[in-house]
């Protein structure tokens, strides 16, 4: 048996490109520079209101270059764009979430990584990418304007960077694809030593009255693992059976802390800066997904859903609890897309389907003060127009069907947009 036979894992961005195509700026026998993204806005009504919103418009350059033994080495570099306004838009899709303290940004991140790929050996990325996870959660991430709320991808308000389930920050992937068993086997190995510093300030956790500040440097997202197995059949126009897991390690772990008397909020007493903490907990999600057809808005029928488990993935609303340590929950979630296409050049496409994350733990549900339990429940209907290879035009519906703590994330809306590739 040859080991070499099959193929490097597809770049990671290759992910979510649709019907982008990349555009060559510079070509040569050394290397080739190229730019690749799309431009989206739509016009939204929501809650009685009215207003243009930018989309998950995005710009991305990538350099390719040939190297000794058939290795292709690189980088990409990719930043999402908010043109029509920087002031902060309901966010209705969980692509359009950007990373810890970019929100309100008119250019952020959104991936920035090298690589180096090889037919027999796979491919290798290390910075801010598109996470083993996605591999799997990317199959229902299609609508033009909502939907990515329940696969677990986009975690913890953000881009799932932190948690390595979205646009992974500080990663270091492999990923590898073999020809057999009627089709392609893809195994993704994913891992960060540190990912970020975590900003711990806990009133009353000592006593009451008390502020306890953890040192940037000692509490922290720290070790993170994930893996990826997916496999493409060929049965019929596809089928598409993934599973995926992330584990990240959140470390609190102190004999520098600073606990302040805060009896008097204007005036807080240091009370000692050696304060012993000794805390952590994981946060980690696992999902599984199947889908069927050539592809989402190509010719014919597309079906895929994705369902999750997750602890300490979910961000709690602010004010909605007593919680004080972390600020997470434990949830279910599950995910669907479906669309048909059809016409002379496979123009038109109707398509549909949810999103759907409910909360899985008892200890933050008694702390709702509304609720029982968080609920976010979304349906989707939608129609898209292909005016030609770079241009679209969509109408889409969503009907919210969350309680009162989920609701304000989302909301009923119906907007109409257009897309333009580069």
């Amino acid at each position: 048996m040859d080991i070499c036979k099959g193929s490097a894992g597809a770049l990671a961005v290759s992910l979510v490109a649709g019907t982008v195509q990349a555009v060559p700026i510079f070509e040569s026998d050394e290397a080739t520079l190229y730019m690749e993204g799309y431009f989206t806005v739509h016009q939204v009504n929501t809650g009685g209101d009215t207003a243009m919103q930018d989309g998950a418009s995005r710009l991305r350059f990538g350099l390719d270059v040939p190297v000794y033994g058939d290795w292709d080495v690189g980088f990409n570099l990719e930043w999402g764009v908010a043109a029509i306004s920087s002031t902060g838009d309901l966010i209705i899709s969980g692509n359009q979430q950007v990373e810890v303290g970019e929100r309100g940004e008119s250019l952020y991140l959104r991936q920035g990584h090298l690589f180096a790929n090889h037919d027999c050996w796979g491919e290798f990325a290390a910075g801010k990418q598109w996470s083993v996870y996605y591999d799997v959660a990317q199959i229902t991430d299609w609508y033009n304007v909502g939907g990515g709320l329940a696969s677990g991808a986009f975690t913890l308000g953000s881009d799932g960077g932190l948690t390595g389930t979205g646009r992974a920050d500080s990663a270091l992937t492999w990923r590898r694809s073999w020809d057999g068993y009627g089709g392609e086997i893809q195994l993704g190995l994913q891992y960060a030593a540190h990912v970020s510093t975590f900003d711990v300030d806990l009133e009353d956790f000592v006593a009451p009255d008390t502020l306890l500040v953890c040192p940037d440097d000692d509490c922290e997202f720290g070790l993170h693992h994930g893996i990826s197995f997916t496999y493409d059949a060929d049965v019929g126009d596809g089928l598409f059976v993934g599973a995926a897991y992330t584990r990240t390690k959140l470390d609190l772990s102190t004999g520098r802390g600073e606990l302040f008397d805060i009896s008097d909020p204007e005036d807080p007493i240091l009370i000692t800066d050696r304060f012993m903490l000794r805390e952590s907990t994981n946060a980690f999600a696992a999902s599984l997904g199947f889908a069927y057809g050539k592809g989402p808005f190509e010719k014919g029928f597309y079906g895929a859903v994705v369902g999750q488990n997750s602890h300490n993935n979910e961000v709690v609303p602010p004010g909605l609890t007593d919680e004080i340590l972390i600020d997470a929950f434990d949830a279910k979630g599950s995910e669907s897309f479906f669309s048909y296409t059809w016409g002379a050049r496979d123009c038109y496409s109707i398509y549909g389907g949810h999103n759907r994350l409910k909360s899985d733990d008892p200890e933050f549900e008694e702390q709702l003060v509304d609720e029982d339990e968080f609920l976010l429940e979304i349906i989707y209907v939608g129609f898209s127009y292909q005016w030609n290879e770079r241009v679209r035009i969509y109408w889409e519906n969503a009907f919210d069907n969350s309680n009162d703590i989920a609701l304000p994330a989302v909301g009923d809306f119906i907007a109409v947009g257009m897309r333009v590739d580069i």
